[in-house]
């Protein structure tokens, strides 16, 4: 029942988190920055896997599955996903027509820029926290 509750307490954590997360701004900030939306998809996935393996640890069932690790992997592919698709926004419509003389198309640039490049980091940072901690539960599950 140890393993019950280790993984109860990584979901009241992750619920916490979410609070303070929603509380501090960060929502509207991955909302604003992520335009593919792919950091709420692995959001999504680790809050599905974690009550999945939270049933199976209360039912007695300690094996993971191969499909769990499988899932644990993809929440990373997905984040890299984000990043390809923030550095392609990035080179395909940040030099399009670009004067280097104009400083209001300078300016675009580098708006243009900053927001791909906080999509590939955002999405990532949140593919590699959504794996961890899924992996952190399976091997509680497991051992």
């Amino acid at each position: 029942m140890i393993r019950f509750w280790k993984i109860w307490t990584v979901l009241v954590l992750m619920i916490l988190a979410t609070a303070l997360g929603y509380y501090w701004g960060a929502v509207d900030f991955m909302i604003n920055n992520d335009f593919t939306y792919l950091s709420f998809v692995n959001i999504a996935i680790l809050y599905g896997f974690t009550v999945s393996v939270l049933y199976q640890a209360y039912n007695k069932n300690f094996e993971g599955s191969d499909n769990q690790w499988f899932l644990s992997d993809a929440v990373l592919s997905i984040g890299m996903v984000g990043t390809l698709s923030g550095f392609l926004v990035v080179l395909y419509s940040t030099f399009q027509g670009l004067d280097p003389s104009n400083t209001d198309s300078m300016r675009t640039a580098i708006e243009t820029l900053a927001s791909g490049m906080g999509t590939a980091l955002l999405t990532s940072l949140v593919g590699l926290i959504a794996s961890l901690i899924m992996k952190y539960q399976l091997v509680t599950l497991e051992s």
